[in-house]
């Protein structure tokens, strides 16, 4: 049997798989710590991990703020590619690392399907 940690990541490995312009994924919790992942070893998952949640709390300020709305996904876009951050559930949310050249209309895709999978193991 597996774990649900075990599950998360063969959810994480398979969009990967998927989607080659994704060089990493991984759940982070709400507190900005690593619940699964599947990066690159040169990427240190405390750094992506605390940035995340960095992220992600600017980007429900913003919504919240501006929009009167809750915040679905926010990305950053930097020379070396993108880093989209997308809500999963209250208490967590999936982060993809993706290259710069990558179609983001599929990376969204992806990140849509991803999420309705995570849901069902956390």
């Amino acid at each position: 049997m597996s774990t649900r940690s075990e599950k998360l990541n063969d959810v994480l490995r398979g969009v990967r798989a998927s989607a080659p312009d994704i060089i990493g994924a991984c759940v982070v919790s709400g507190d900005g710590f690593i619940v699964a992942s599947v990066l690159p070893s040169e990427v240190d998952e405390d750094i992506v991990g605390g940035v995340s949640s960095s992220l992600l709390t600017i980007g429900e300020r913003i919504a919240a703020d501006l929009m009167r709305s809750q915040m679905e996904q926010t990305y950053v876009r930097s020379s070396k590619g993108y880093i989209i951050v997308s809500a999963i559930n209250a208490e967590a949310c999936l982060v993809l690392l993706a290259m710069r050249d990558a179609k983001l209309g599929l990376i969204f895709l992806e990140l849509k399907r991803t999420i309705a999978e995570l849901l069902r193991h956390l």
